[in-house]
């Protein structure tokens, strides 16, 4: 993806460049969601309107927030990208759909009774099974991750990696349930994703971060 042409000196495109562009992010976005689709069986589709809005109030979080970067620009992109997440679960910038292809295949008649049955038994997926169980919820959060780790390898020569948290279905639990009622701590949950201590109080506040050095009075809460 990106990748610039053979014999050329131009260099491909940067993360950070593409992501704060709506056309370029939600072709991004619309990327994860074919390859989470390819890989898991689970169609998920961008609301166009949804995921604008998403856009711009993550847009203007930025723009708020810029001072931070020049203080820290690894925790700056850490925070960015757990407000996107925050904004993109808020809006409901995507959907489950569901694929038509399960429809289309014609049983023969005998074959009814064996998919009644079948319906009968047929349980909620286990939170065990993360990508089934929440796949909004699952395929943003690596989407996050995977556009975290590249702008770090590009911005900061920073390698990162997720930590334990992220395979252990409590937290998906945990993460699910209080994000109904407070969407700013999908913030937290993507820094414990990432091995960060989160700020669990006041999430969309940067100045109160863990890594911030002192509170910043120009920076207001997102």
């Amino acid at each position: 993806m990106f990748q610039a042409p053979r014999n050329s000196h131009v260099q491909p495109p940067r993360a950070w460049e593409h992501v704060q562009k709506l056309t370029l992010c939600r072709q991004l976005l619309q990327q994860c969601c074919d390859e989470y689709g390819a890989r898991h069986g689970i169609r998920i589709e961008i609301d166009s309107r949804q995921f604008t809005a998403a856009f711009f109030a993550w847009i203007d979080a930025l723009a708020h927030n810029d001072g931070y970067r020049q203080r820290n620009p690894r925790d700056f992109f850490q925070f960015a990208y757990g407000v996107l997440l925050r904004d993109l679960l808020h809006e409901k910038a995507v959907r489950v759909v569901e694929n038509p292809l399960l429809h289309s295949l014609v049983d023969p008649p005998d074959s009814a009774p064996d998919r009644a049955a079948d319906r009968i038994t047929e349980v909620p997926p286990s939170a065990d099974d993360i990508a089934h169980w929440w796949p909004i919820g699952y395929m943003l959060t690596y989407f996050c991750i995977g556009m975290l780790k590249r702008t770090l390898r590009e911005e900061c020569g920073f390698p990162v990696e997720p930590s334990d948290a992220l395979a252990q279905p409590a937290v998906w639990q945990s993460f699910r349930e209080n994000i109904v009622e407070e969407p700013a701590l999908a913030i937290a949950y993507f820094d414990k994703f990432m091995g960060i201590e989160p700020n669990w109080r006041e999430p969309g506040f940067v100045a109160n971060r863990p890594a911030s050095a002192r509170p910043l009075k120009s920076v207001r809460p997102v």
